[in-house]
């Protein structure tokens, strides 16, 4: 058994290193891959570009695209590929890179088939370092090219996203992508159902809009004048508010409670012989449930005017209740309308916009529809606050 051992393992020593001698040559001797070639077609081109040598940069622009490329590598990135190919004015490439980006979005992510992308980000980075001597040329020789109007414009606007739309001052950037909005806009109105139109969507034209719900909060300070009939019986006062607001497009809905604290003039009589004598102190209370609508909604201030209904309360405070035990859960109510204006002015740098806190005033007039002497006057009320909005924005497609 131990003479069969040896020569066993002498056969699967030599078995292995025979095969391993077999992978190393090879290795040596493997063609360069795809991807090397690649990376040297990129590098070649990267130097006759930076050495402004034009017509070299067209031949290995055009090699690559034509005898490397292929279903599974991809030579250029979708910049590079565009850059280039309104460079070398080969612009059917661009243009159907173009397409190709717009046909890549419009397919699931987790379907999506990709080529193998160039790893290296130096030539993406040079060409654009050097871009700007050619870009007066290149909209030039786009302008006066064969094309037609709609590739024309499709390759502009391109162009204007890449390089106007970047390394702009924080401050301007918005400024920039408001103008290439507008760009887009024009170019959508003038090529009705352009084969471009989603790429120009979904790609380039970034407009942010409202989403339908909000939803806010709010506390308050305020101060009340009594009117008419009920002024003969309560002073003017003050007090808090507190509520709720729920934002749907530009409509508003407000939930609040109001409770001011008013000396009483006369006598107000309440039910079993009870009753709020002159002197003492008296809680008026509003309920409301408005409606608004934002007439005015910038990144400083919002209006939003009201009207709605709730309900006044009277009772006694609690100073008063102690004086006179037998006030304990007797009130007097009355359903009311009511109409006035609401206006936040938006602190900057809180939140961003649209989502916002901001100091809220808010003028409201209340008017009780009781036949109850005391509720025959109407009462006009000024809050400032502080209150949190939260919105969310959605792409305007």
């Amino acid at each position: 058994m131990k003479k069969l051992i040896l020569p066993f393992v002498l056969f699967v020593f030599c078995f292995y290193s025979a095969h391993s001698q077999d992978i190393a040559s090879s290795i040596k001797n493997y063609e360069p891959s795809k991807s090397e070639l690649i990376s040297k077609g990129r590098n070649l081109l990267m130097d006759y570009y930076i050495a402004g040598n034009t017509e070299k940069v067209n031949e290995a622009y055009l090699y690559l695209n034509t005898q490397v490329a292929d279903a599974n590598y991809a030579v250029f990135n979708a910049f590079e590929q565009i850059y280039l190919g309104v460079f070398t004015q080969n612009y059917s490439y661009s243009l159907k890179e173009i397409l190709a980006l717009d046909s890549l979005q419009k397919v699931e992510p987790d379907k999506r088939t990709r080529k193998v992308q160039p790893t290296d980000k130096q030539l993406g980075t040079k060409l654009y370092e050097f871009s700007y001597i050619y870009l007066k040329k290149i909209y030039k020789q786009v302008e006066t090219s064969s094309l037609n109007g709609e590739d024309k414009a499709m390759l502009r606007l391109t162009l204007n996203d890449i390089f106007d739309n970047s390394n702009v001052p924080k401050e301007m950037s918005q400024k920039a992508q408001d103008d290439i909005n507008q760009q887009c806009d024009s170019f959508l109105q003038k090529y009705k159902s352009s084969k471009y139109e989603h790429y120009v969507r979904h790609a380039i034209r970034r407009v942010y809009i409202l989403k339908d719900w909000g939803f806010g909060e709010e506390g308050s300070m305020g101060y009340m004048n009594t009117q008419g009939k009920l002024r003969n019986y309560l002073s003017d006062g003050w007090g808090f508010a507190f509520g709720f607001d729920g934002y749907y497009k530009k409509m508003v809905m407000f939930m609040r409670a109001n409770i001011y604290i008013n000396q009483v003039k006369n006598n107000i009589p309440f039910e079993n012989y009870t009753t709020i004598y002159s002197g003492n102190s008296a809680n008026l209370g509003i309920a409301e449930l408005s409606l608004g609508y934002l007439a005015v909604n910038t990144k400083n201030i919002a209006l939003a005017p009201f009207a709605g209904i709730g309900a006044n309360f009277l009772d006694a405070t609690e100073n008063t209740v102690q004086s006179y035990p037998e006030l304990k859960n007797r009130e007097l109510s009355s359903f009311c309308y009511l109409a006035g204006l609401n206006c936040d002015i938006k602190f900057k740098n809180s939140i961003a916009y649209p989502s916002y806190t901001a100091l809220r005033l808010r003028l409201s007039y209340v008017m009780p529809t009781s036949t109850f002497t005391p509720f025959q006057g109407n009462q006009l009320t000024f809050t400032v606050g502080y209150c949190l909005v939260g919105r969310s924005m959605k792409r305007d497609l």
